[in-house]
């Protein structure tokens, strides 16, 4: 089975523009389409270390081709031109670990000495 993958979407210098106001009104119905959950928006966030002004996205798909099925879609392109015109976005997907992993197991990916 395929590891669960996760959108990532980071929005420096959000703009409250009538744009955004129609993405997040619309994109909702494409990310029940293609199965995603929302797991994570939010804004402010507290900043542990560096420096920060973004708004976060984290969206999470059954599989990378669930994923990669939804930003690609008609019903997803046809907004996200309004999310990309309201900030300077940053977007990525990425697959979800294994059960049992551990940060350890870098050194091997890595190959760390």
């Amino acid at each position: 089975m395929a590891p669960a993958a996760y959108v990532l979407v980071r929005s420096d210098d959000l703009r409250l523009t009538p744009e955004l106001g129609k993405y997040v009104r619309q994109v909702d119905e494409s990310l029940e389409i293609y199965g995603a959950e929302i797991l994570v928006q939010n804004l402010p966030a507290r900043v542990m270390e560096g420096s920060w002004d973004g708004f976060i996205t984290l969206l999470r798909f059954a599989d990378r081709a669930a994923a990669e099925r939804w930003y690609d879609s008609p019903e997803y392109t046809a907004v996200r031109h309004l999310r990309q015109a309201s900030s300077t976005p940053t977007a990525l997907i990425v697959e979800g670990v294994t059960p049992g992993h551990s940060s350890a197991d870098l050194a091997t990916l890595f190959s760390l000495p």
